[in-house]
């Protein structure tokens, strides 16, 4: 009899005088500073980068009894909450972990067929002497490199890498058949039906006062450790995404009774005011050494944001207490958001949306009230996004229509393309890789 635990710590036991044959070995990798147990699996070193070489290796894991890893995933996926990113992130830390000390090329082979084999659409690609994952997203990415390949954008993920992205072809020796070339599921980004459950055995005691609204909260590092790693999306992303469901309806409740006795536009002038003064501003380059973008949870254990983060963390705010419409503003350098009120008809800067009227609700403009643009920008037609679409900026009149983001379109390349790791052929196609940026 053989008693497991998160497929990780395995018991063998006695039937009969008889000793069982000992399961392999489990393998203990870190993943965000804490430690886990997953199935081993024993790895296959590659020869090369390329076709046939990958192709054979890619067909000796297929031989592997690999089913044991799998599962321990599925387990730890269930049991911390990890929605398709994390997922990702704790098959590449496995991978780390099991070969450590091997080329980052068998890493990134063991990466993508594990990944093939739990259901993703990934496939590879190579430099001249390495590999890469091509990985497909829902939303849309900022800041990394992607390229498009039969209708769908797949984002670049590289171990170490070497060479010259401009010599970059294209592979596919791990799809079982040309029929299901990219019928894999597609990754999601949102938090939207999972709740991260991980513990770092601490909680940080936030506590915001304004001198009228008073928010206390406690967080674990262990979670801001795994929002820290997280791939810049658009704002509507951020601000529709529910990490931690119990943090947030704490927030909420202690927000509305607070605000219970106060108009709409009062309630409204309130959040902008606490959202202005209770956090310091800090750009990106100087609190973080890029460009961060922070989820609702994270604005309250940080001391400190910039104009996107308290955007989107207002605008969450106005529609989770007051259930008004809100847009968000982009200006040169500059966010801010826009409030359809209903129950009250305040004056200031705004703009109409068809027939609606959206009042500039600034909260990095400290000490304006709602209704108030920074006078630098009362002349700049903006960018607006609603928390479905990007629209393009037009006159007070006129709806705003939508528009493509502009992104960075790098010299095309040719694309070498294996159908499967039971052909050879090669199919010759061309593509383009892309950089997005985030503005």
């Amino acid at each position: 009899m053989t008693i497991c635990l998160l497929g990780a710590i395995s018991l063998s036991l006695m039937a009969g005088g008889v000793k069982k044959p000992a399961p392999n070995p489990d393998l203990e990798f870190s993943f965000y500073g804490q430690t886990l147990h997953a199935a081993w699996l024993k790895p296959v070193k590659l020869k090369s980068v390329y076709q046939n070489d990958v192709s054979a290796a890619w067909r000796e894991y297929q031989k592997r009894d690999f089913a044991p890893v799998l599962s321990s995933f599925r387990t730890l996926a269930e049991q911390m909450g990890l929605n398709d990113w994390f997922v990702f992130r704790l098959v590449r830390e496995y991978s780390e972990g099991l070969l450590r000390d091997a080329a980052p090329m068998d890493r990134v082979l063991l990466e993508h067929f594990l990944l093939v084999e739990l259901g993703y659409n990934v496939r590879l690609a190579r430099t001249e002497n390495q590999l890469l994952l091509m990985v497909p997203f829902e939303q849309e990415v900022y800041e990394r490199f992607f390229i498009n390949l039969d209708g769908q954008e797949y984002y670049l993920f590289f171990d170490g890498l070497e060479g010259d992205l401009d010599k970059i072809s294209v592979i596919q020796p791990c799809d079982p058949s040309k029929k299901d070339v990219g019928k894999g599921r597609i990754f999601s980004l949102l938090f939207d039906d999972k709740t991260l459950s991980v513990s770092s055995g601490e909680n940080r005691l936030c506590d915001y006062d304004d001198g009228t609204i008073h928010v206390t909260c406690s967080v674990d590092p262990g979670i801001i450790r795994m929002l820290r790693d997280y791939p810049l999306l658009n704002v509507q992303c951020y601000a529709s995404s529910v990490v931690l469901p119990q943090f947030q309806e704490s927030v909420l409740e202690q927000l509305s009774a607070q605000l219970a006795d106060m108009s709409q536009c009062d309630a409204a002038d309130a959040l902008l005011h606490f959202v202005q003064h209770v956090f310091g501003y800090e750009e990106d380059g100087e609190q973080y050494g890029a460009e961060k973008v922070n989820f609702v949870e994270e604005n309250f254990y940080y001391d400190k944001n910039d104009c996107e983060d308290r955007s989107i963390l207002y605008a969450f705010l106005v529609q989770s207490l007051l259930g008004l419409d809100v847009q968000f503003v982009e200006y040169p350098g500059h966010e801010c958001t826009a409030v359809r009120f209903t129950d009250c008809t305040p004056n200031g800067n705004g703009y109409y949306y068809g027939k609606d009227y959206y009042l500039i609700c600034d909260p990095s403009y400290i000490g304006a009230t709602i209704g108030r643009c920074m006078p630098k920008f009362r002349a700049v037609q903006p960018t607006v996004k609603t928390m479905t679409a990007v629209l393009a900026s037009s006159n007070d009149d006129t709806p705003l229509q939508p528009r493509l983001d502009k992104h960075l379109v790098l010299s095309n390349i040719s694309v070498e393309i294996i159908e499967s790791p039971h052909n050879d052929a090669v199919a010759d196609s061309t593509s383009t890789i892309s950089w997005k940026q985030l503005f």
